[in-house]
Parts: C-alpha cells; sequence; structure tokens
C-alpha cells in the first residue's frame, strides 16, 4: 500500500510524543509513590501523575479502538473502521448525496457562481478560443490517423447513398415549378419562351438553312430551298407573334395544360417517381460517385492532419472564430444567456435528481471493494495525527483533574 511519507513521519512522531508522556506520568508516578510520605507536596505530584496515566490510557484505547483491536484482544465493539467499513461507505454515500447533491446546494450554487457569464467571457478571449481550438485540431487530427479509411469511406458513401434514395427529387422540383407558375407566372413563362424560341430561330439561321439543303432532293435548285426557309421561319415568327398578342390563342391553353400536367406528374406518377429511382440507382453505380467520397474524405483528413500543426490552418481558425463568437454573442444577448442558465439549471438538477444516488452507491461500492486493514490505515494516515492530540490532552487534563481532586481530599481531611 502506498504513503505519503510525511504524513507517516508526522504520525509516526504524533505517536511518540503521545506515548513518551504516557511513559513520563508513569516514571514520575513511580517515583512518587516511593517517597510520598517524605513530603505532603510529594502526594500531590503522585496524584497528578497517576490521572495522567489514567488519561493517557483511556485514550489510547478510545483512539486505538477506532482502527484496531487494542493489545489484539477483540473487545467489542473495538476495531470500528475495519468491522463496519461498509456501514461507514454507506452512510459516507448518504451524506455525500444528501449533503452536496442536493438539488437545493446545487441550485444556490449555480445561482451564486453566475456560470453561463464567467464562461461566455472566458470563450470570447481570444487566447482561451484559440487554446480551444488548438485542443479540438490536434484531437481531430488524431482521430482520423487511427481510423481506417476504407471504413469511413464506406461510411460516407452509405449516408450519400441512403440521403439520394430517401430523398424524393420529382415531387420537390414539383413543388418548385408549382410556386414558379403560379399566379400569373404561367403566362410571362410562355413569354419568356416565346421570346427565347424566337431568339433561337434568328441566332440559328445557318443550321436550319444546312438543315434544309440536307433534307431536300439534291437536284432542287438552291432558290427553291431558300423559298422553304424564310417560309419555315416566316411561319414560326408569325406564330410565335400570334401566341404574344392573343391571350386567347389555343396554343397558351395547351401550353398551360401541358405545364399543369407535367408539375403533377412529377408529384404524384408512379411512373416519374420509377424512374426517378430507376435513375439514382444507376448513379450511384457509377464509380464517379464512389471516388466523390474517396476524394471528399481524403481532402477532409489532410485538412484535418495539416492543420494540427499550423496554427494559422483553415481548420483552426474558423474554431477559433466560431467559439470567440459564440462567447460574444452570449454576452451581448441577455435573453440567451437568460436560456442557456435556464437550460443548465435545468439539466444540473436533473442530473442530480436521477443520477445522484449513483453517486452514493458508487462511494458505497468503492468502500466495500476496499481491504479493511488497508482501508483502516488509509484513514487513520489521514486523521491520525490529528486524533493523537486526544491521547495528548487526555493525559494532560487527566493529570489536572488528578490534581484536583487530590488537592480537594486533602482540604476536607
Amino acid at each position: 500500500m502506498y504513503v505519503e511519507p510525511n504524513r507517516q513521519e508526522e504520525l509516526g512522531r504524533m505517536k511518540l510524543i503521545a506515548t513518551g508522556l504516557l511513559v513520563v506520568a508513569t516514571l514520575i508516578f513511580a517515583v512518587a509513590s516511593i517517597f510520598e510520605e517524605q513530603a505532603v507536596w510529594i502526594g500531590f505530584i503522585r496524584a497528578t501523575a497517576e490521572a495522567a496515566m489514567v488519561g493517557a490510557i483511556a485514550d489510547w484505547f478510545a483512539v486505538t479502538a477506532i482502527f484496531r483491536h487494542p493489545l489484539g484482544l477483540k473487545i467489542p465493539h473495538t476495531a470500528i473502521v475495519p468491522t463496519r467499513k461498509d456501514a461507514i461507505g454507506r452512510t459516507l454515500g448518504r451524506f455525500v448525496k444528501n449533503n452536496f447533491l442536493s438539488p437545493e446546494v446545487i441550485s444556490g450554487r449555480l445561482k451564486s457562481m453566475d456560470a453561463t457569464r464567467q464562461l461566455a467571457r472566458w470563450l470570447s478571449d481570444t487566447n482561451n478560443s484559440g487554446l480551444i481550438a488548438n485542443y479540438l485540431a490536434v484531437g481531430l487530427a488524431g482521430v482520423v490517423e487511427v481510423v481506417k479509411d476504407e471504413e469511413v469511406q464506406g461510411l460516407i458513401e452509405q449516408n450519400i447513398a441512403g440521403r439520394l434514395r430517401s430523398t424524393k427529387v420529382a415531387p420537390i422540383l414539383g413543388e418548385i415549378l408549382s410556386l414558379v407558375a403560379s399566379g400569373n407566372r404561367q403566362q410571362e413563362l410562355l413569354e419568356g419562351t416565346l421570346n427565347l424560341a424566337a431568339s433561337v430561330l434568328d441566332d440559328n439561321r445557318d443550321v436550319i438553312k444546312k438543315k434544309i439543303s440536307e433534307e431536300t432532293p439534291w437536284w432542287l435548285p438552291q432558290n427553291v430551298d431558300n423559298v422553304i426557309y424564310q417560309k419555315i421561319v416566316d411561319a414560326a415568327h408569325r406564330t410565335l407573334q400570334e401566341v404574344k398578342l392573343k391571350p386567347d390563342h389555343p396554343l397558351r391553353a395547351h401550353f398551360n395544360d401541358t405545364l399543369t400536367k407535367f408539375i403533377d406528374d412529377l408529384k404524384h406518377s408512379p411512373d416519374v417517381l420509377s424512374k426517378e429511382e430507376a435513375f439514382k440507382e444507376e448513379l450511384l453505380q457509377n464509380p464517379v460517385v464512389r471516388e466523390f467520397s474517396s476524394s471528399l474524405w481524403r481532402d477532409i483528413k489532410r485538412a484535418l492532419i495539416s492543420g494540427s500543426d499550423n496554427p494559422d490552418s483553415d481548420v483552426r481558425k474558423p474554431i477559433q472564430h466560431g467559439i470567440a463568437r459564440f462567447g460574444k454573442t452570449v454576452l451581448e444577448n441577455e435573453d440567451l444567456l437568460l436560456k442557456i442558465d435556464h437550460w443548465v439549471y435545468t439539466a444540473a438538477l436533473y442530473l442530480v435528481r436521477e443520477y445522484g444516488h449513483e453517486v452514493e452507491h458508487l462511494i458505497a461500492q468503492t468502500i466495500a471493494r476496499w481491504d479493511a486493514e488497508e482501508t483502516s490505515n488509509k484513514i487513520e494516515l489521514q486523521v491520525g495525527r490529528d486524533l493523537q492530540f486526544i491521547r495528548i490532552n487526555g493525559t494532560i487534563v487527566g493529570g489536572l483533574v488528578g490534581f484536583l481532586i487530590h488537592a480537594i481530599s486533602f482540604l476536607l481531611k
């Protein structure tokens, strides 16, 4: 068993002093008893020494009985610590729970500490936030160095695949289009489409001419191709212009019906949803997705490891700024500070109510597992030095009481 050298030496020294006083009182008593008849005052010395011996022996017995059987004699109610170790552990655990972990004590302490404000002020200091950021960066770097790359990459792939499979893209697009086409926006969308079609016709004249030439017989003159082209373009422009100018043009109603059906199919059509699922599965099987997850993890790992050694890294700075900003935000927002105080207060009381008994059991079980003799030695080492003063005081007080009793009996003769 490990013992603290200083405490062990002090305990030994105090035992020696207390025992020394008993030995001195015994010697004085023996000498005074021999010469008591020669002088009256020697009787006072003998009575004082005799009472001091009684007080010293009685208190030696009391102190020793706490930790062991005096002289090895198994007298009842001795060796209290080793024989009642488990009961002491239960009592100590209950004492700690009732007096240190009670809701009243914890709530009072939390209110007096103003812990949230103090912590926020501490975090807002750039030196402190930088210190936390350094620890977090080093900790994250240590974690990513020991984890297996393939396991993390597999986890990323699973998360990406799971999120993609669970997200219904078509209904979301349908809702977006519903919002875009709500109100009079359908007509605005149509007019934008018409303008785009006219612009496409104008920007692709050469392509259209070439396509017409390829589709007409070779022997047809070029002038005829040009006429056909002009007819097609003019007809298209004329139709687009008519749709723009006539609100009741059939093409407008057809466009509205087509757009409405398309949006409804995106939201509700099983066929569209089935095609979406097939497309997503095909996408997930593409090697590009696996390469993306691998490269993502490699980039994260490289950034964390390099950032752990560089105080000005892109990893540490955002963490530091985020921590410092959080502290300043709490200090500047009294409502937020009070909310966090309430959360901390509520959480602390919950933990005390729900798990305070666990601390009680922990203390009791820990002491129950200790060896009885070792426990006794540990406790004696901590408090034994002070208990030796009981022996010293018992010797002195006993001697004074003996002197007074002898004096009273002498006066009454």
